[in-house]
């Protein structure tokens, strides 16, 4: 008699799924740690007001002192910055912000292979959970490199345009200086020969000229560096407005151009210097003006005002060739200028007021086809005076 199969048990066994779930568990925790470990963002995690963790770029930016279990180390920060620094920390521990943003500069450790090195740091703050208990995340980047070079592209900014400035005013200057120069030869000629006498009074009267030219170039340096202290009042920006419109419309009426304006019904009460604004704007009419001397149809100078949020918007805009995008941002520096006859001051004092004014001014295509100016102003908190 064969010998009997033993039986295979019908009932297969289970498969255990939580070896799989913590299994992928297991690899999604240490995806997440490679991407920490691996970041270009400095990371570091408080608790109890204690550094608990921070990865290998945390400790870059920090130096190799040892900074497990310490809190964060504010000794280090810049005496400007440190006031600024705590009371944001302090404001993200305390969860008042979602998210805290700081700038400040850091002074990292000192090693004997590395050097103390001031940096400067951008920090962002926010509460989350760790190991079942709540935590500060604190990510950090080192923006040296980056503000160095913003600082060097400034200076060269600032160099050319003080290059742009001299060029003006030794341009603006040398003119009626040289005027003075063949005046003063021909009178000493006059005086040498003894004849031509009766020419003397209208050489002295050029003379006084070309002097009177050099100096409204100086006053006009003088009224960009500092174009006198506002006398700040509560107005309605409609004021000074009108004002600049009535007194344009005779010579924008004679050359052919059409004025519209359009007022805002609400009131934009500001703290303003009316007769600066005033000169602000007539300038800028004035500027369309002459913007639109080659049009010869269809010249349209649209003014208006509206109040938005917590400004008062004035827009001035014409139907000329408008500025290219490429010079719109050098417009506003002085001795900067697209016109042969122009010293290109104006707009440079326009701006200087403006920004007295804690305003903005700036300038965008219209849709009438040529330049659009737009004045930004601060509406008046109720109470002020």
């Amino acid at each position: 008699m064969a010998a009997e199969k033993p039986r295979r048990s019908a009932r297969k066994k289970k498969h255990d799924c939580s070896q799989c779930e913590n299994r992928e568990a297991w690899e999604q925790v240490q995806h997440f740690q490679d991407v920490v470990e691996n970041s270009l963002t400095g990371i570091c995690i408080i608790q109890d007001y204690r550094i608990v963790y921070l990865n290998p770029e945390q400790q870059r930016i920090a130096g190799s002192m040892p900074m497990l279990g310490k809190p964060l180390p504010f000794e280090r920060v810049h005496p400007d910055d440190l006031a600024y620094a705590r009371e944001n920390y302090e404001k993200a521990w305390h969860g008042e912000i979602r998210n805290v943003d700081v700038d400040f500069r850091y002074n990292s450790w000192e090693t004997d292979d590395i050097p103390s090195q001031m940096k400067w740091i951008k920090a962002r703050g926010c509460i989350i959970q760790y190991r079942g208990r709540d935590a500060l995340l604190i990510n950090m980047m080192d923006m040296t490199r980056a503000r160095k070079l913003e600082r060097m592209v400034s200076m060269e900014d600032k160099m050319a345009s003080l290059g742009r400035v001299a060029a003006g005013l030794a341009h603006e200057i040398r003119n009626p200086l040289s005027g003075i120069n063949i005046y003063l030869t021909m009178l000493k000629k006059i005086l040498d020969s003894g004849e031509g006498s009766h020419k003397i009074p209208d050489i002295i009267a050029n003379m006084q000229d070309a002097s009177l030219r050099i100096d409204a170039v100086i006053r006009r340096i003088m009224d960009f560096s500092k174009p006198g202290e506002p006398r700040f009042i509560l107005c309605d920006i409609r004021e000074p407005m009108e004002d600049a419109v009535r007194l344009a419309a005779v010579t924008l009426r004679k050359a052919g151009i059409a004025l519209e304006s359009h007022l805002a019904p609400d009131k934009g009460i500001c703290r303003l210097d009316p007769h600066m604004i005033e000169q602000v704007l007539l300038n800028l009419i004035t500027n369309a003006a002459e913007a639109m001397q080659c049009v010869t149809e269809d010249k349209r100078i649209d003014i208006s005002t509206s109040v938005k949020a917590r400004h008062v918007v004035v827009r001035v805009a014409d139907s000329g060739p408008g500025i290219p995008p490429h010079l719109r941002s050098k417009i506003f520096e002085p001795f900067f200028t697209t016109k042969a006859d122009s010293t290109g001051i104006g707009l440079s004092i326009c701006h200087r007021i403006i920004s007295d004014h804690k305003g903005y001014l700036r300038v965008e295509e219209s849709g009438l086809g040529g330049a659009e100016f737009i004045i930004e102003l601060p509406l008046a908190q109720e109470g002020s005076v």
